[in-house]
């Protein structure tokens, strides 16, 4: 088997559902899309495509619970020719400096110890969690939903991005649509929704001109078709299109932040895809240790031996919900929800021995999710991993530099 990478350009306006309630009744008559596709629903809108092409047996595929491609990674969102990735959790952007530019403040661990009769509700402060002191109350500026990737290396290295690009999500495009009656063909009495789709193709005046940006979303597959991946499927809900090709282009490690990662003793996880871990925000990698000094957090990242990692803060914002709908026979229906650190996510770390720059070597945008060794499934306790949850970037941070 071996590793390919496409692109996936949208054909039409898509949907992908953000797991709020979508029904008739009141308070759940509009469906809502996410700004770009959960992990799986590109994992699986590529097996599928990749299995037509193979001629694989979808009865068989079904029957015994396999994948027709084993493992895919992705999807990391492109505008117009350059990666952009969810902005950052330890970063505020406030509002602009003299110069008309915002500003860019870094949320780090605070290294000040509670006082006698202090105490905190910070979850698993007593292992060593530090909470991330906010450096300012000003408000913050709308719209850096998305980094581009040459500032988040420069961020990932321990700098501040100045200017910082603003780039808002795709925009939405909302339809309003209404219930028939199979028997009389008129409306039904109150079937009144709307759906909100997100539009990938985008044209604006900007000082008199016409300029054109297109999202698009590229991923990598492991799979023994050697013919090119290209073609039209259906993505998301409704069964909208879009175009697959051929890509070169993937997220390597930047050689100046291999070299800070080779001697660093602070690092970071950033969370470039949602992850799953069991125990909700923290990775189940992650163990309680009691014995031998002050309790602590530590573990050693999926797939990795001779280095071992001590948590110390995460920045975490609000869960995801990724669900889905079966099309088994046996269980046709709405997926079970679960519940995902969202991109973005970033985790403290300090390295506690061996050599760190196995990180940015061997755990590079490879799958930090919980797997069959955490969540005790030994037959498909790897999904999520396989379907790409939990790609991770590795950067530094400063341990003297106190929130």
């Amino acid at each position: 088997m071996s590793w390919k990478t496409v692109r996936i350009r949208a054909l039409d306006s898509l949907l992908f559902r953000d797991g709020r309630p979508f029904a008739a009744e009141p308070g759940a008559l509009t469906a809502r899309s996410l700004p770009i596709p959960p992990p799986n629903t590109v994992a699986g809108f590529l097996r599928t495509l990749i299995g037509e092409r193979k001629g694989v047996d979808w009865e068989y595929i079904a029957r015994e619970r396999i994948y027709s491609e084993p493992v895919v990674r992705g999807p990391l969102p492109m505008l117009n020719d350059e990666f952009v990735l969810p902005a950052p959790a330890d970063a505020l952007v406030v509002s602009a400096a003299e110069d008309g530019a915002p500003r860019v403040l870094r949320l780090a661990p605070d290294a000040d110890t509670l006082r006698e009769g202090e105490g905190c509700d910070l979850p698993e402060y007593h292992y060593g969690m530090r909470p991330l002191v906010v450096p300012t109350n000003e408000k913050l500026a709308a719209g850096y939903t998305f980094w581009r990737w040459a500032e988040l290396q420069q961020w990932l290295c321990g700098e501040v991005p100045h200017p910082l690009t603003r780039i808002p999500p795709p925009e939405t495009e909302t339809r309003a649509h209404v219930g028939i009656n199979p028997a009389t063909g008129v409306a039904d009495e109150g079937m009144l929704y709307t759906v909100e789709y997100r539009t990938f193709e985008n044209v604006e005046v900007q000082e008199g001109h016409l300029v054109y940006s297109e999202w698009s979303f590229v991923a990598q597959v492991q799979t023994e078709w050697e013919g090119a991946i290209a073609g039209v499927g259906a993505l998301g809900g409704e069964r909208r299109l879009a175009f697959v090709e051929p890509f070169h282009q993937w997220l390597e490690c930047p050689e100046p932040l291999k070299r800070r990662l080779k001697h660093a003793r602070c690092v970071r996880m950033y969370l470039a895809t949602p992850a799953i871990f069991e125990c909700g925000w923290k990775p189940g990698w992650i163990q309680k240790v009691n014995g031998e000094g002050e309790p602590r957090l530590i573990g050693t990242p999926p797939g990795l031996e001779g280095i071992t990692l001590r948590l110390v803060a995460a920045a975490v914002p609000r869960r995801t919900a990724i669900s889905g709908w079966s099309l088994r026979f046996n269980r046709f229906g709405p997926k079970p929800v679960n519940w995902c650190a969202p991109a973005g996510s970033v985790y403290f770390f300090e390295v506690v021995e061996g050599d760190p720059g196995v990180l940015a070597e061997k755990c590079w945008l490879e799958s930090v999710s919980d797997g069959k060794e955490q969540n005790g499934r030994a037959e498909n306790g790897d999904r999520a991993r396989e379907a790409g949850f939990g790609l991770a970037l590795w950067g530094v941070w400063n341990c003297d530099e106190g929130g």
